[in-house]
């Protein structure tokens, strides 16, 4: 059985990946093109923002972080899972964000079971963005 230090990449290996993701173009998905339109429609009319300062900015800042998530994934294509993520990670970024609430990133760890975690984060998510047609062929293609 492999060591869990010789699973670990190299700088070198690293390296030479980055370099090659960062060739990928990803387009993105009607699904998760609806996720961040409909997370940014939100922040647009969450109490706990500023209207004015979410700007379309911030709906083009959310592309481009699924799509770098997407690239990471080494994907062609920005997928729900991508659009999720970045709606968590903006979610944790924000002091009382309209989904999550408080979330303090500084206080998490990595979990046990990524798959999971990122289920769970799907389920919530999508719920509270009304997205059932969505969540629901999401679990279908996780099960």
């Amino acid at each position: 059985a492999p060591t869990e230090s010789s699973c670990l990449w190299s700088m070198e290996k690293m390296r030479a990946y980055f370099c090659l993701i960062k060739t990928l173009k990803p387009c993105i998905t009607k699904e998760a093109n609806t996720i961040l339109s409909r997370y940014y429609q939100l922040q647009r009319q969450s109490d706990s923002r500023n209207a004015a300062r979410t700007t379309i900015r911030m709906l083009e800042s959310l592309s481009r972080l699924a799509e770098a998530h997407a690239r990471l994934m080494f994907r062609e294509t920005v997928t729900v899972e991508d659009a999720v993520v970045v709606v968590s990670v903006m979610e944790c970024s924000m002091q009382g964000g309209a989904l999550l609430g408080n979330v303090n990133a500084l206080h998490t760890s990595f979990p046990d079971d990524p798959c999971e975690q990122y289920k769970t984060q799907c389920e919530i998510v999508l719920e509270r963005l009304g997205l059932t047609d969505i969540l629901h062929k999401e679990l279908q293609r996780l099960s």
